[in-house]
């Protein structure tokens, strides 16, 4: 009773701070406001799933405790200092971590392991070939492959792989709550990472008249499925 009412408390006070920011940004009033709200808004998941009791002593645990720290640097890189470089390099890392974590919720499934440094090398090299290959296709097609736009192509290919590996997991084993709510929590993450390269790319592409709605429609999109990727995924870890 007393971790289902925590729950709650978590859940009305994310909505609270939700609508807040996302009021403050279709009003285009008071960003900096906007932008310590949202930060809050991550930093309490992770908070949440710290002092969860229920799984601390699980693997999966520790791998989700440690993606939302890297998740959390990362914001503060990127929404609050404007070093995306750096901040883009540590979602990299939080992504890395999810895919680690997606291979224990297999092997939980499974009843079996597997060699996790195997795991993780043969699909970076898979990331990484594949990163590769879009990264001389820009080059092609003229394309400014700056520094941030190269780590942001091995980002969202990995973010793509989680989504991928996840969602299939959730339709293998549909009676795992947790799994499914991780796999709705990874693709409102994709989603969110969509219109970030939407608001960005003037930056590397031109575009016409008509981008200036995309911009303002994917600057406010862009939280509002971040947001509650976030939440869906810090809930992932104490729903069974």
């Amino acid at each position: 009773m007393r971790c289902r009412s925590c729950k709650y408390i978590f859940l009305i006070i994310q909505f609270i701070m939700y609508v807040t920011f996302l009021s403050l940004d279709i009003l285009d009033t008071n960003i900096a406001l906007s932008n310590n709200i949202k930060f809050a808004a991550v930093v309490l998941c992770f908070l949440y799933v710290i002092f969860r009791k229920e799984r601390q002593n699980t693997k999966d645990h520790i791998w989700l405790c440690c993606a939302l720290a890297f998740t959390v640097v990362s914001d503060i890189f990127i929404l609050l200092t404007d070093y995306y470089f750096y901040g883009v390099l540590t979602f990299i890392i939080a992504q890395q971590l999810y895919g680690i974590r997606i291979d224990e919720l297999y092997e939980r499934e499974k009843n079996s392991s597997v060699s996790r440094i195997k795991s993780v090398i043969i699909r970076l090299l898979y990331q990484t070939a594949l990163g590769f290959s879009v990264y001389i296709m820009l080059l092609l097609t003229d394309v400014n492959c700056d520094a941030l736009l190269t780590v942001s192509i091995f980002y969202f290919i990995s973010i793509c792989f989680n989504v991928v590996r996840s969602l299939k997991l959730s339709v293998h084993y549909r009676e795992r709550k947790d799994i499914r709510i991780f796999a709705y929590g990874m693709l409102l993450f994709l989603l969110c990472d969509i219109n970030v390269g939407l608001f960005n790319i003037s930056d590397f592409l031109p575009v016409g008249s008509a981008y200036t709605m995309i911009y303002n429609i994917s600057s406010i999109l862009m939280w509002f499925f971040y947001a509650p990727s976030q939440v869906l995924i810090a809930l992932s870890g104490d729903t069974l």
